[in-house]
């Protein structure tokens, strides 16, 4: 019927990710718990200093390796379900609460709330499992499914998800964490599965992004606006931002101090 009306039928790996532990945060967050098996004295007096004093930026050019090293520490040393949380939200819950009106710290605690309760709703008994099913319950409906709805249904173009099928869960959730990450290797069974019929050099290939260039708009071309619409807008006046906190942010960002693009 679809064919017949002209509309056009797009499949789409979109839960294979969340199902099979494929995120960069996934392996973030178990090198995270590896991490944490070195000496404490290692860790605080050595490394963390050292990733500290680090920039993000010179010479006009971003430092991706540091940039990721500063984002591993801002989570490494938490607990599982918190580290698992710090590792895709943009800010803690302490950044977060002084950045906004002091009256919206219940809200933003009932979010932090929500999700422990949330993480620990399982008998799951493995750490990617945990977070795979999170994923599956929380990113999954809220973001990747949702927006790829409205995109494809405003293109008048049908998107099939074969993944989020209760058949392909129940397969998944069969294969315990160790086996859907496997070194720095992900989603392993789907791997597995695919080298019957899909070349090997795109199997073994690396996981690509759609990401746009916000460090470069935020530090460069969008400075004025950032300056005007923000440190200087309605959201700052209103006192919903705290002018403070936020000035801080740009400031790091244009001095290479921190990566505060997406913030």
């Amino acid at each position: 019927a679809a064919r017949d009306a002209g509309v056009k039928v797009l499949l789409s790996g979109m839960g294979a990710d969340e199902l099979f532990g494929g995120y960069r945060k996934h392996l973030a967050c178990v090198l995270g718990a590896r991490y944490q098996t070195l000496p404490r004295s290692l860790r605080s007096r050595v490394v963390a200093p050292s990733v500290e004093r680090l920039p993000v930026a010179a010479g006009g050019r971003g430092l991706r390796y540091s940039r990721w090293a500063k984002r591993f520490l801002s989570f490494a040393e938490l607990p599982e379900e918190a580290a698992f949380r710090r590792s895709y939200s943009l800010y803690d819950q302490d950044e977060l609460e002084g950045l906004l009106d002091p009256e919206l710290s219940p809200h933003v605690q009932a979010v932090v709330d929500a999700h422990h309760s949330l993480y620990n709703d399982s008998h799951l008994s493995d750490h990617v499992n945990r977070m795979c099913l999170t994923d599956t319950r929380l990113f999954l409906p809220g973001l990747n499914l949702a927006y790829t709805d409205r995109s494809s249904m405003a293109a008048s173009t049908e998107v099939r998800v074969p993944f989020v099928d209760p058949y392909v869960f129940r397969a998944a959730f069969s294969f315990s964490g160790s086996r859907k990450i496997r070194g720095r290797t992900q989603k392993v069974p789907l791997r597995v599965a695919a080298e019957d019929w899909v070349p090997r050099d795109v199997v073994d290939r690396p996981k690509a992004s759609f990401g746009a260039p916000l460090r470069a708009w935020v530090t460069n071309d969008l400075g004025p606006l950032i300056d005007d619409v923000l440190l200087d807008g309605r959201l700052v006046s209103s006192g919903f931002l705290q002018a403070s906190p936020l000035r801080r942010m740009v400031a790091d960002q244009r001095a290479g101090r921190r990566d505060q693009s997406k913030q």
